[in-house]
């Protein structure tokens, strides 16, 4: 069963990519990234970074962005498994989902800021969160960057306090936030 909810959802990424590419841009997911921190005793702060596996945006302005859990990145392999399996359970919600609606005037104006309302799915869990953006388009590009740094709390998605007791434990039972920042910068291509 797993696996058909994978190859299924690897279908739909790869006709979502094809149906962007024809209507508008494909986010180019060696160029873009998504950053956040795990902070641990209030002032131990460890970066990481989760690839975006695929993501499009259209010319009136739809967009939706697929992001690989397995991907994450903290630098330290351990700590990728433990946040993966332990925090996330990315066995069983393998990736995260964002789409959203972006005014389509913007893509053919200056460069601006402005706030993009987005549906996230994270764990099992769809949330509205508004990002604060700066958006530069060109001739060959869409350039969406975070204009600030946003707060996400994993209890918002239904991530269990047991799942960051867990993780917790592998670390000697330090204190760990379950709000992390998160950034990003993204580039959609023709």
């Amino acid at each position: 069963m797993k696996k058909l909810i994978s190859t299924l959802g690897l279908f739909y990424a790869v006709i979502s990519a094809q149906s962007f590419a024809e209507s508008g841009y494909t986010l180019d997911s060696e160029l873009s990234n998504i950053t956040f921190a795990t902070i641990k005793k209030q002032f131990v702060v460890e970066p990481a970074s989760i690839k975006a596996s695929s993501g499009g945006l259209t010319k009136d302005g739809q967009f939706a962005i697929m992001l690989d859990l397995k991907s994450l990145s903290t630098g330290i392999a351990i700590r990728d498994q433990r946040l993966n399996e332990l925090y996330f359970e990315s066995m069983t919600f393998p990736e995260v989902k964002i789409a959203g609606k972006i005014d389509p005037s913007i893509l053919s104006s200056d460069p601006q800021n402005t706030t993009i309302s987005a549906e996230v799915t994270l764990h099992g869990m769809t949330k509205k969160i508004d990002f604060p953006v700066v958006v530069i388009p060109t001739d060959g590009f869409v350039m969406v960057n975070s204009a600030s740094t946003i707060i996400v709390n994993g209890a918002d998605f239904g991530i269990s306090t047991d799942n960051l007791n867990k993780l917790s434990a592998t670390v000697g039972g330090l204190a760990l936030s379950d709000k992390i920042p998160l950034s990003f910068n993204l580039i959609f291509e023709k």
